[in-house]
């Protein structure tokens, strides 16, 4: 597999959860990811504003995943 860009998968990360997990080549992962942040900002504007807290762990997380998983497939771990 060729080597991904650690930059644009971490932007396309900040941009929409999720992104850059696709963009490294974990596609389910991502789609979910995504997913779920589309739900939770639904339920941040209808709901309750604690879904807003969920949003930001879930973008902390997808940025935290897309690094971790754009190193391995680069090899570096």
């Amino acid at each position: 597999m060729a080597k991904k860009n650690m930059i644009l998968a971490m932007v396309l990360s900040i941009i929409w959860s999720g992104l850059g997990l696709i963009y490294a080549g974990n596609i389910q992962k991502g789609i979910i990811i995504a997913v779920l942040a589309v739900i939770f900002e639904i339920l941040f504007y209808l709901v309750a504003n604690i879904f807003g807290l969920l949003i930001f762990i879930i973008w902390i997380y997808s940025l935290y995943a897309t690094y971790k998983e754009v190193k391995a497939v680069n090899g570096e771990y």
